[in-house]
Parts: C-alpha cells; structure tokens; sequence
C-alpha cells in the first residue's frame, strides 16, 4: 500500500512514463466474476482535477497495448446520420430477443402466426403466457462487441402485438422490419429521427442539431449559469428565453445558481444541458410564432422532453475508450469518490460528469461518500461500477453531439435505457 505525498510521487511519475508493452495486441474479455450482484449512468473532465489528493490507494498501470489510431474510431458528424449500412460505429453484432406475452383472453390464439412473422427479421421470439413477473418495457446490455436488446411485448386477442410503445399486426412487415433495423442499429434508445421532436420537422431538428456542435471553450465551473449559458457557443439565431418557472427556481432560497462542472471541449448542447442540471434546469428547442427556434430553459422534470445529456454510443466502447475498458491492477482503500473520479479520468482520458441534481435529490452525500477496491485485474469501467452501485449509484456511458465519449454518473433510478459500463 502507497499513501500520502509518497501515493503522489509514484502515481505522477507512472503518468509522465510510457506504458511498457507485456503482452500483444487483443481482444480484453472482463472478468465477469468481478459483476456485482447488485448492478444497473463526469465527475469534472481531467482538466478540472483539483491536484493529487494523499489518498490510501495503490494504482500499478499496466494497461495491455491496443493500437490507439486503430482504437479511435469514425465519430459521428451526427447522432442521427448513421444508416443501418454505415453504422460502422455500433457494436459489431446486434442481437435483437422479443418477448411477447400473451393475453389470459385469447392472445395464445395468435402466437404461431407471430413466431412464423418474426423469425425470418433475424430476431430471437419466444411467446408465454403472462405469471404477472414479466413487465413490458426495453432494455439493453452488451458483453464485449455483441450487444442484446430485450424487448417485452403484449399481445392481445385480436392479434394486435404491442412493442416498445408501438403497435403493429400481421400485415405492418414493412414497419416492423423498419423498426427491428433501428433497434439492431441504435440500441434501445434509438436515432433521434426516431425520438419525439419538439415539433419540429426532420429538418429542422437536423439543422439545430448540427448548429449545436461546436465545442465549449470556456469552464464554467462556479459561474452564474446565466453567465455560463451566455458564454456558451449558440449560435445567434437561437435565442435563450428562461421561462417564469425557471427564474422562480433560481429565486429560492438556498437554490443552485451556479455550474459546477467543466464543459470544455463539450459539444455546445450537451455543456449546456450539463451546466443547466446543475442548477436543477433543463433545455428543449421551441418553435416560435414567427417560424423560428429558441432554446427554452426551465425546471427540469417540468416536460417529458428534455434535450438529454448524452446520446446512444455511435461505435464500439472498446474503441471509444481503450483504456477505460483495459485491464489493470487496482487497489483502493477507503477513498473518498469526489476526489478519485477525476483520477480516473485521468488515467483513462474519458470525462467522468455528475448528475448533481438527480444525486442531490436522493440525498446522497458525495463528499462524503468513500468507496473501496480489493487488490485484483480489473478495468476501470468494471471497478467503477462494483464501487458506486453499493452506494445506489450508477455511471452511465454516452457520446455527445460530435461523438465525444463520457461517464455519466447518477443515481440508479428508473428511467432512460442507460448503458452501464460492463
């Protein structure tokens, strides 16, 4: 074990060494041993580490070589131009399993006529009758390159299957079809072509997302989020109305008026959907009376469709974040989470951003919060999550507008189809 200034010393100088080569170049398969029974979402980028805290931790890196131009992947101009062609970024097999569960009244009637309909769309069918355990919904989890998507369907007497929200019959191959490729290709979450638009039209949507690229040039940390949100990268054209609701959260005593996290090199949406949740706000583009758009600011919560932090991953996780997922030695005893996260990130390059808001919400106490690692091979996606899930916390790993990969850390509430690291 390594502690105080001497923990310092040695782990600045692994930093500034180049990684010694002890093996050749493969494929990491994580110990899935190391899961924990309990499982299900940056803390500040590496640029926002507070200095190296005397910490009892023994770090020995040891990552296994993977060819880094290799690893760094095509990033998306979008997260919504990929067709199911091109989509060289997702996972490279997609393996799609639908449950239907049939009605007490009569759905059993219909259920040869849907494995016949679905087994020729490449998909995994299995039709029962309904215990009450099975709940419909989606859900999606992936191991190494191949990732499953779950999704729990009804159907109901007059053959009518209901599946993720939507319904089809028999005769819908072509949008049953249609979907199945969205889900082989987006994961659960989908393409935003896919997702509620605000109104807006395809085009719109597109233009807006694109105009929302450029990356955040400025820290926001402990910056009014009104100046933090002036000084972010939005284009002109759009302009920001804070709504009653917002300006009345912001007036509360004792309410977060400040951004707490560093945005830098964010796509301009996400550091804004970022700086905004720490204050408890959220943003979603809104069609004005004269045809144009605006950015309306309010609390969040307050509308279903909020702009997200974060999208689905545009390529494999393995090659968007080598080192995250790269086995190493770690060791950690009893060290306080506020002051490891930005550790990690440095050690692995993937920001690690805080969910503040919905953390704070579930008082939990992250200054508080202390977490331990016993000695052993695992990777840092791995570790992180066997340390916060006890602490009913989950990371989360998404890619911004232009496709930089992050950790999200939040609780692990129900809620949009996460993508836990594994």
């Amino acid at each position: 074990m390594v502690s105080g200034a001497g923990f310092q010393e040695q782990l600045n100088s692994l930093l500034n060494q180049s990684c010694r080569i002890v093996a050749p170049p493969r494929t990491i398969s994580e110990d899935r041993n190391l899961v924990s029974s309990q499982g299900r979402a940056e803390m500040t980028p590496h640029a926002a580490r507070r200095g190296w805290p005397n910490l009892p931790i023994a770090l020995c890196l040891m990552f296994l070589p993977i060819d880094h131009a290799r690893a760094q992947g095509p990033r998306p101009a979008t997260g919504r131009s990929v067709s199911p062609s091109a989509a060289s970024g997702t996972p490279s097999s997609t393996i799609v399993e639908i449950k239907l569960i049939s009605s007490p009244d009569g759905g059993a009637l219909h259920s040869q006529q849907w494995v016949k309909f679905l087994e020729p769309l490449d998909v995994t069918v299995q039709i029962q009758q309904s215990t009450g355990t099975e709940k419909p919904g989606m859900r999606e989890r992936e191991v190494g390159a191949l990732r499953y998507v779950t999704v729990v369907g009804t159907l109901d007497r007059a053959g009518r299957a209901s599946l993720g929200g939507r319904t089809f019959e028999l005769s819908d191959g072509a949008k049953l079809r249609e979907w199945i490729t969205e889900l082989k290709t987006y994961g659960v979450q989908g393409t935003p072509e896919g997702q509620p638009m605000w109104g807006l039209t395809k085009a719109q949507f597109n233009q807006f997302y694109d105009n929302l690229l450029k990356p955040a040039e400025k820290d926001a940390r402990d910056i009014p989020v009104r100046q933090a949100v002036s000084e972010l990268p939005i284009p002109a054209q759009y302009s920001v109305r804070w709504t009653q609701a917002a300006n009345e959260l912001l007036k509360r005593p004792g309410a977060r008026t400040r951004a707490r996290q560093d945005v830098r090199g964010f796509s301009a949406a996400t550091a804004l959907a970022v700086a905004l949740n720490d204050c408890g706000l959220g943003f979603r583009p809104n069609r004005t009376p004269t045809g144009g758009l605006e950015i309306s600011i309010e609390p969040l919560g307050e509308c279903k469709d909020q702009w997200p932090v974060g999208w689905p991953m545009q390529q494999q996780r393995l090659k968007a974040a080598p080192k995250f997922f790269a086995l190493t030695s770690i060791e950690l005893n009893q060290v306080n989470l506020t002051d490891l996260l930005p550790t990690i990130t440095e050690l692995t390059d993937i920001p690690i951003l805080i969910d503040y808001h919905e953390i704070e919400q579930k008082k939990i106490d992250l200054d508080k919060t202390t977490v331990s690692f016993k000695k052993g091979q695992a990777t840092w996606s791995r570790a992180l999550k066997n340390m916060v899930v006890p602490k009913k916390l989950s990371p989360e790993i998404w890619q911004d507008e232009a496709g930089k990969t992050f950790v999200w850390l939040t609780t692990n509430r129900p809620g949009r189809s996460g993508q836990p690291p594994e």
